[in-house]
């Protein structure tokens, strides 16, 4: 065979050979939107010199929450954790939400399978009081992180699925004496 069609025959059978690999290794992937929400709501704000324990009344002492989310990844039954890849991070203001509102964190991506879990990841709060003093926090090591339980979930290939984030307002933060403490728990669903 004359080397003039030998070469462009192996170019292009190098191009197949590359392209039926790159299908292999990475997987099919599905569509994730993250949709955060809160519970619980407000009684009316007590006096702010009470110190209690309960997170309800504290939270209803503050004008803004801003949390830094900076990480979502889910686990797929083979018990991995995957990133959902979106454009993180992203600052919410969750007391903001209080009014039932929702907001739409970055979306992202996971391969097709099975899941049962998300992990949440913050790395910054920024409180503002109605008396207008701050609090500003930045977490030990990689940031606050909150596992939430979900009804295990399948991603299919090119299609969308909504997962949604409901963060407990009443039990994320919380005062005890002088001291303020943040605990973020969250219910997760997908629909």
């Amino acid at each position: 065979m004359p080397r003039s069609i030998r070469m462009p025959l192996l170019l292009l059978a190098a191009l197949v050979v590359t392209a039926g690999c790159s299908d292999v290794s990475s997987p099919d992937q599905g569509n994730i939107r993250v949709v955060l929400s809160a519970s619980n709501t407000m009684p009316a704000a007590p006096a702010l010199g009470d110190d209690d324990d309960d997170g309800e009344r504290y939270v209803s002492r503050l004008q803004s929450a801003k949390v830094t989310f900076s990480s979502l990844l889910a686990r797929n039954l083979s018990g991995q954790l995957v990133d959902l890849g979106g454009d993180l991070p992203r600052t919410v203001d969750v007391v903001g939400l209080m009014d039932g509102d929702e907001v739409t964190l970055p979306s992202g991506t996971l391969p097709a399978g099975e899941y049962d879990q998300l992990v949440v990841v913050m790395t910054g709060l920024e409180l503002v009081f109605l008396d207008g003093s701050k609090i500003a926090l930045t977490p030990p090591g990689g940031g606050w992180t909150s596992i939430v339980p979900v009804a295990p979930f399948t991603v299919v290939e090119g299609q969308d699925l909504v997962l949604e984030l409901d963060l407990d307002l009443g039990r994320t933060f919380r005062q005890a004496g002088s001291a303020f403490r943040f605990f973020p728990e969250f219910e997760g669903h997908h629909r």
